[in-house]
C-alpha cells in the first residue's frame, strides 16, 4: 500500500504539467511518438499560458487602481411566497439586496468602501484602510459615526491560523501594489514551463503510436494512440533532475530576489528555496533505495485525431495488485459532434462526467450527466459556450443543473433538491466578469444570487497616521467615545427610504429579537 501510494504521488507530480486534462481538445504538430506529442502540446500550451498571463498583467496594474465588485440577491414572487414561511416577519416588500465594494491600492497600503443597498436604495456603507506595515486597519460607518474604528490585526492574532491569515493578508496588499515589480515577465514562465515540462517528458519511456478509434458518447473518431510509461526509478529520476537544475536555476533566483525586495520581512527566500531543495533532494536518495527493486509504473496514453488534435487522455497506476485508473478524458468529434467523458478516481470513489453536444462557428452547446459510482446525480446543460473566447480566458455561457434523485435511497441527501435546479450565467471579457445563479422550481425562477467585478473608481487613501477621530477597539474609554458617538438617525431614515417597514427596522435594530414590543434605547438613537 505504501509503495502504491508512493508511486502514485510521485507519476502525478512529474506529469501535471504536461498531462492535463482539458474540456477541450488540444492541438499537436505531426509526431511520431508520445514523447513529440507531449513536447508539441506542452510548447503550444507555454505559450498560450504565457500570452494569457501577459494580459492580465497588463492589466492588473489598472485593476489595482481601482477594484469594483458587486453581490446583489434577487427575490422573485415565488421565492417571497417561500421566504414568507420561514422568515420572522412580512417579507413582501423585499426586492434585492446588494453590496457594492470599491477598492484600491495605493502606496502598500488598501483602501475601500463597502455600500449596503436595500431595493436598489442605499441604505450605509463602511469605509476601510488598511496598512499592512503596522498590521492597523482602519473603519468608519458615515451612517453611524463620523469616528474611525482601528484595530490592530496583530493584536487579535490569538492562534496560528490567524496569524497565518493576518500575514497572508499583509503580504497580499504588498504584492498588488507592487505587481508589475514582483511578477516575471510572460517570456520567463514561458521558458519555465517548457524547461521544466520537458525534463519530466524525456524522463518517460515512450512508444510509438497505433491506429485506434475513440469513442465517447454517441461519437466515434479514428485516431492514433501513443502511450508513455513512467516507473519508480525515473520517476525518481525525473524530480531529481528537476530540483538539480532548480537549484541553479538563475531565472528562478531572479524571481525569489523580487519577491524578497516586495516582501521585505520574508527574510531571504532564495536561501530558504535552496535549503527545500536540498531536502528534496535528500528524500529523493533515501526513496531511491527503498523503491529501487519494485515493479509499479505509470502509463499515460494520448489519443491523437487525424487533423493533428488531442482528443483523448488516461493516467493508470499499475503495480503487483492490479491496474488503478486516475482518471481519463475523451472528447472525439465528427464533423460539429462530439462526444464526451470524463472519470476521476479517488480511492474508492469514481466520478464521472458524460454527455454530448455540438461545436458550431465556435459555439458549444451540450448535454451530459454527472455521476458517482455509476450512479446519476446531476444533468448538466451548457449552452452558448464560446470555445474561442475560452482559449484567452474568457468563460462565456449558461449552466442549468438538475439533480437526480437516487431510487436506491429514499434518504438520500440529494433527493430534496431534486425539486429545483440551478441555472448560471457566466459571461467574461478581458477588463470584467459576471456570475448569476438563479433557483428554479417548477418552471418559475425563485431567486437569484449576481456577482460582478471589473475596473472601478477606486477611493482616495488619507494618510492614515494624520486621521483624526480614531477610535482605538482594544481602548475601553475610546469604544466608550465611539458608542456615545452613535446616531441611528441617518441609519433608519435610509431603511425607511429603502421600503423597509417600521416593524421591520425595529426587529433589525433590537438585535433579531422576536419580542414585538422591543424598544431601542433613545439614548443610542439620537
Amino acid at each position: 500500500m505504501k509503495r502504491k501510494k508512493w508511486l502514485q504521488k510521485t507519476a502525478v507530480l512529474c506529469t501535471a504539467m504536461v498531462l492535463s486534462a482539458t474540456s477541450m481538445p488540444s492541438a499537436a504538430f505531426a509526431a511520431d511518438s508520445y514523447a513529440d506529442i507531449e513536447k508539441s502540446a506542452l510548447a503550444k500550451i507555454a505559450g498560450e499560458f504565457a500570452a494569457s498571463y501577459a494580459t492580465s498583467l497588463e492589466q492588473s496594474q489598472d485593476l489595482v487602481s481601482g477594484i469594483k465588485g458587486d453581490i446583489t440577491v434577487n427575490i422573485e414572487d415565488s421565492g417571497r411566497s417561500l421566504l414568507g414561511f420561514v422568515a420572522p416577519f412580512d417579507v413582501s416588500w423585499l426586492n434585492n439586496a446588494s453590496v457594492t465594494i470599491n477598492s484600491s491600492f495605493k502606496d502598500n497600503k488598501e483602501g475601500g468602501s463597502m455600500a449596503l443597498l436595500v431595493n436598489d436604495s442605499q441604505v450605509c456603507t463602511l469605509d476601510f484602510y488598511f496598512d499592512p506595515d503596522t498590521e492597523d486597519m482602519y473603519m468608519k460607518v458615515p451612517e453611524l459615526s463620523d469616528k474611525y474604528m482601528k484595530v490592530n490585526l496583530k493584536e487579535t492574532e490569538d492562534d496560528e491560523t490567524l496569524e497565518a491569515s493576518t500575514e497572508g493578508l499583509s503580504d497580499s496588499v504588498k504584492l498588488l501594489n507592487n505587481m508589475t515589480e514582483a511578477m516575471p515577465e510572460a517570456s520567463v514562465v514561458e521558458s519555465l514551463l517548457n524547461k521544466y515540462g520537458t525534463i519530466l517528458i524525456d524522463n518517460v519511456k515512450s512508444t510509438d503510436g497505433t491506429s485506434d478509434t475513440l469513442t465517447a458518447g454517441d461519437v466515434s473518431q479514428d485516431c492514433t494512440v501513443y502511450e508513455g510509461t513512467l516507473d519508480s526509478e525515473a520517476a525518481i529520476r525525473a524530480l531529481t533532475a528537476v530540483l538539480e537544475t532548480a537549484k541553479s536555476d538563475k531565472e528562478i533566483e531572479a524571481i525569489l530576489e523580487k519577491w524578497s525586495a516586495v516582501l521585505p520581512d520574508s527574510q531571504d527566500l532564495n536561501a530558504q528555496f535552496q535549503e527545500a531543495v536540498d531536502s528534496g533532494l535528500n528524500a529523493l536518495k533515501e526513496d531511491s533505495l527503498d523503491e529501487a527493486s519494485q515493479d509499479g509504473y505509470f502509463s499515460s496514453k494520448t489519443w491523437v485525431g487525424e487533423d493533428g488534435e488531442i482528443i483523448g487522455r488516461s493516467l493508470t497506476m499499475h503495480d503487483a495488485s492490479g491496474d488503478t485508473p486516475v482518471f481519463t478524458w475523451q472528447m472525439p468529434k465528427s464533423d460539429s459532434s462530439y462526444g464526451y467523458l470524463l472519470e476521476i478516481y479517488a480511492e474508492d470513489e469514481v466520478y464521472a462526467l458524460s454527455g454530448n453536444g455540438t461545436i458550431e462557428n465556435d459555439i458549444l452547446n451540450g448535454s451530459y450527466q454527472f455521476s458517482m459510482n455509476d450512479e446519476p446525480a446531476a444533468n448538466i446543460e451548457v449552452k452558448d459556450y464560446d470555445t474561442a473566447e475560452a482559449k484567452k480566458g474568457n468563460i462565456n455561457g449558461n449552466y442549468s443543473i438538475s439533480f437526480v434523485a437516487d431510487e436506491s435511497d429514499d434518504s438520500s441527501d440529494v433527493s430534496p433538491l431534486t425539486n429545483f435546479s440551478l441555472d448560471a450565467d457566466i459571461a467574461s471579457t478581458a477588463e470584467s466578469g459576471s456570475i448569476k445563479l438563479g433557483i428554479v422550481s417548477a418552471g418559475a425562477t425563485l431567486g437569484s444570487v449576481s456577482f460582478v467585478s471589473g475596473k472601478g473608481d477606486g477611493v482616495d487613501i488619507p494618510d492614515l497616521a494624520s486621521l483624526k477621530d480614531v477610535c482605538d477597539v482594544s481602548n475601553d474609554d475610546d469604544m466608550t467615545d465611539y458608542v456615545s458617538s452613535m446616531d441611528f438617525t441617518k441609519l433608519m431614515d435610509n431603511l425607511t427610504a429603502a421600503g423597509v417597514p417600521d416593524e421591520v427596522i425595529t426587529y433589525i435594530l433590537s438585535g433579531g429579537s422576536s419580542d414585538t414590543d422591543a424598544e431601542i434605547d433613545d439614548e443610542s438613537i439620537n
